[in-house]
């Protein structure tokens, strides 16, 4: 960026990652300006209210566009990352995706990174919340044998899901896996839950050759979820055990998600990656 140049940033969605980048902001004051929010049609004058006269709140991704952002924050769901990316990063606006489980589908991952190389924008993924993938990213250099993502939540954060469906939750008194299976259909089948399978696929061996676990886990400290990490490479290998707070309004998303976003956009303004 140029030196002084405040980044302009503009989000999707208000809800607790949102909440937390005005906090982290509002607290570390970096060189970042919040221009504005798009929310559903109906959420304009609440959201208003809550974000002050100074951050535009608009329903629609054209008046969004009008405050001329130098990038636009996923933080709502897969489907905003699919009715609006190819639009934004052809108008050479870098977009940050969270719910990168959209990306579970191949074709839409391709014209998402064509959209933005015919714009000259980037596509931004934060780690959400989850570490190890720096190391992930320079073992697939050379020859990943094996990458396995394994998801832990408690059970009472996987309602609302199929597991709701195949398991009693409630009942579940013991580690339980819950889903087996591919990235992507982990990313489909949890669009709230699972967006981080498809993360790991697309950091790594790819959506056909990483293997996902969800687990229903009522031992996790109350207010907790974790995640494991599992690489096998000539290069060697990575075993990553996480545990982290759950958001307070939301035990589907862990806070580390909204600080790695945080953490992204700040670096875009500072001197160095540190």
């Amino acid at each position: 960026m140029a030196k002084n140049k405040r980044l302009k940033i503009a989000l999707i969605g208000y809800g607790a990652i949102s909440q937390m980048l005005f906090d982290v902001f509002r607290e570390k004051k970096p060189p970042i300006d919040i221009v504005g929010v798009l929310v559903r049609p109906g959420r304009v004058k609440a959201t208003q209210k809550a974000v002050g006269k100074k951050v535009a709140v608009v329903d629609t991704l054209k008046a969004l566009l009008k405050l001329k952002p130098d990038v636009v924050v996923e933080a709502a769901s897969q489907q905003a990352v699919r009715d609006w990316g190819e639009e934004i990063l052809k108008k050479g606006i870098d977009f940050m995706v969270i719910a990168t489980g959209a990306y579970g589908d191949p074709v839409l991952w391709r014209k998402h990174v064509k959209a933005a190389e015919k714009g000259g924008a980037r596509l931004r993924l934060p780690s959400g919340a989850i570490a190890g993938l720096d190391g992930l990213l320079a073992m697939r250099l050379g020859k990943l044998e094996r990458v396995k993502y394994i998801s832990i939540k408690p059970p009472h954060a996987w309602s609302g899901t199929p597991a709701e469906k195949e398991f009693d939750l409630p009942a579940i008194k013991e580690p339980t896996v819950i889903f087996r299976g591919k990235p992507a259909d982990a990313g489909r089948l949890y669009p709230k839950n699972a967006n981080l399978a498809v993360t790991v696929a697309l950091c790594g061996a790819g959506l056909d050759r990483t293997e996902i676990e969800l687990v229903a886990d009522p031992t996790l400290p109350p207010g907790t979820n974790g995640s494991r990490l599992e690489v096998v490479s000539d290069s060697g290998e990575l075993k990553l055990e996480r545990l982290g707070r759950a958001m307070p309004d939301n035990p589907k998303t862990g806070v580390l998600t909204a600080l790695t976003m945080a953490d992204d956009l700040m670096k875009m303004v500072r001197s160095s990656d540190w």
